[in-house]
């Protein structure tokens, strides 16, 4: 009842006075939204922030009509006063995944009318594969649900994931190259030790994968990234791959953003193919673009043509902030300018 009343509060001090900041009463820098990705749809004119929700977490708020986890949607007209939340996907009673746990990276992205949200799953309960050495293997994949509009409601195609049966995966994103989309995500270092990011074909309306997974590369191939790892208190060998996230250059260059842990926390970082296909090869820049506990970020032009990148800093949630930062396209790479929004 205290955390209640705490969160309750907060909320009160976060709401101004006018009809803008009862609209619009979330400032950024009061902004949990772990793994963020901003959506600047053109249709609304509006920008769209997804988040995971949890019945489980207390301090999240609406809470769902029916008690399971899903996904909320904040929306704002500047990026910088956003919406109380509301709720586009709820985990349907019958679902696969745990229905009380926060799916997780959920971003949306407009491809052909419709609306889709790429998310994670985890089912703790299912344990699919067994190595030697490694931590428990569980049941965790992306799936991408459709819907008509930015708040949804978003549905499921199918009662089973887009990833493929066996592999431990997360963080599903979206590519289209050359007329065919594809989805991008990242098989769990729990699972291959070294983690990696893949790419595999969708159908034409995204409904389910064609053919067999292309390996892009792995979080291992880079000096910097931190080769142990703590997952629930005890040490592994592994290396993880987070994030990924895709962008063309204005002079055609095929970017990669990606995130794994370093020497100075979590950090962002980006990769390049030297074909400028999907399919690689890829090389990577020698240093995080940010570190210092910043990473999973997402690139986006905001309504006056800047182009901008969104991350959170501070990884354990209700710690997490949203920040963005100004990027520059110098055409075969990537500069990073001054954060324009979010807490230090």
């Amino acid at each position: 009842m205290k955390k209640r009343l705490i969160v309750f509060c907060l909320l009160l001090m976060m709401i101004g006075f006018g009809s803008y900041a009862q609209e619009y009463p979330i400032h950024i820098d009061n902004l949990i939204v772990h793994d963020p990705c901003i959506l600047a749809d053109s249709l609304t004119h509006q920008y769209y922030i997804y988040g995971n929700y949890s019945p489980k977490k207390e301090w999240q708020l609406p809470k769902s009509p029916n008690g399971r986890g899903g996904v909320q949607a904040y929306v704002s007209k500047d990026l910088e006063h956003w919406s109380i939340p509301k709720i586009v996907f709820e985990v349907p009673e019958d679902f696969w995944a745990d229905k009380l746990d926060s799916p997780w990276a959920p971003e949306v992205h407009f491809y052909k009318g419709k609306y889709y949200l790429f998310v994670t799953f985890n089912d703790w309960e299912t344990v699919i594969d067994e190595r030697k050495g490694r931590p428990k293997i569980t049941k965790r994949a992306s799936q991408i649900l459709v819907a008509d509009t930015p708040l949804g409601p978003f549905k499921p195609f199918d009662n089973k994931a887009h990833t493929p049966e066996g592999e431990m995966t997360l963080d599903a994103t979206f590519w289209e190259e050359d007329g065919i989309p594809w989805m991008v995500y990242c098989h769990e270092w729990v699972q291959e030790n070294d983690g990696k990011i893949k790419a595999i074909r969708l159908k034409d309306d995204l409904s389910a994968t064609v053919g067999d997974p292309v390996t892009l590369f792995s979080a291992g191939e880079l000096d910097w990234t931190r080769k142990s790892i703590n997952y629930k208190e005890v040490r592994f060998p592994g290396v993880v791959t987070d994030g990924p996230y895709l962008y063309r250059t204005k002079t055609g260059k095929l970017l990669l953003f990606w995130s794994s842990w370093g020497q100075k926390k979590y950090a962002q970082t980006y990769a390049y193919s030297t074909s400028g296909k999907i399919t690689g090869p890829w090389k990577h820049i020698k240093s995080p673009l940010l570190e210092d506990d910043r990473g999973h970020g997402m690139v986006f032009r905001d309504f006056d043509g800047r182009l901008l990148l969104v991350l959170h800093r501070y990884f354990k949630q209700p710690a997490t902030r949203v920040q963005i930062y100004e990027l520059y396209d110098e055409g075969d790479f990537i500069e990073v300018g001054r954060q324009l929004l979010g807490t230090l």
